[in-house]
């Protein structure tokens, strides 16, 4: 099944939108856009009727997230609770390690039963120190309890979108890119002295896309894409 992006003109690069269940990546570095492009997905889809859960892994308080919120238009505080749930995930529970994720997403995030989740940033799990058996949680272990959860939000038919902080020149060395079903990369280019943002599709597993690099700006509406086609179908 496809779900909309609900981003003007993302479901045009995205061929109809995205799969559900799957696992986005939105991936650039500070300061990219990439929470923005979440959460206006997140309202969008709010608003026609689909229960939501943004969860910050940076510890910031409830009142801030709404705060850096409420400038956007597509912003509606009505949604708050009644379609969107906010958590945060304070660094104790990352650090009592994986079990203590896994508990607290069954307890705060899967038990909702949403439609889209979004986890504000993927790269907190980096992290985690110790195992729910008290040793220590080795790198190596990462991807394993990576996969573990995103089967859980499979198994609930959830929309999972996260972002990371990754700069577009490491992502296809990224463990991260291997490991979600889309990747979505989010950068600056500099043309005659002139930078300019711009977002690019890396992958989407079972879908085909639109490829290279999409100028947009942000907005007090959010992102908007400054020109946004399919690639010509060839002749014959």
């Amino acid at each position: 099944m496809r779900k909309p992006f609900y981003v003007t003109k993302m479901d045009i690069l995205l061929h109809g939108g995205l799969i559900k269940p799957s696992s986005v990546l939105i991936a650039g570095s500070c300061g990219t856009g990439k929470t923005t492009l979440c959460l206006q997905s997140l309202f969008n889809a709010a608003k026609l009727g689909e229960k939501c859960v943004y969860v910050s892994m940076l510890s910031e308080s409830r009142d801030k997230i709404i705060r850096d919120l409420s400038s956007f238009s597509f912003y509606n505080e009505k949604l708050i609770d009644e379609k969107i749930k906010i958590v945060s995930i304070n660094s104790d529970v990352v650090a009592k390690g994986d079990f203590a994720i896994f508990e607290y997403m069954n307890e705060n995030v899967l038990k909702d039963k949403p439609s889209r989740v979004v986890i504000d940033t993927i790269n907190i799990f980096e992290d985690i120190e110790s195992t729910f058996d008290e040793r220590p949680f080795h790198k190596f272990e990462l991807r394993y309890f990576i996969q573990n959860l995103f089967q859980e939000f499979d198994e609930n038919d959830i929309l999972l979108m996260a972002t990371g902080e990754i700069p577009a020149s490491n992502i296809q060395s990224s463990i991260w890119s291997y490991i979600f079903d889309t990747v979505i990369v989010l950068g600056t280019d500099i043309e005659e002295q002139i930078p300019h943002r711009y977002l690019e599709i890396i992958k989407e597993r079972g879908s085909d896309f639109t490829m290279g690099k999409h100028k947009f700006t942000i907005t007090d509406d959010g992102f908007v894409f400054l020109n946004c086609q399919r690639n010509p179908v060839p002749p014959g």
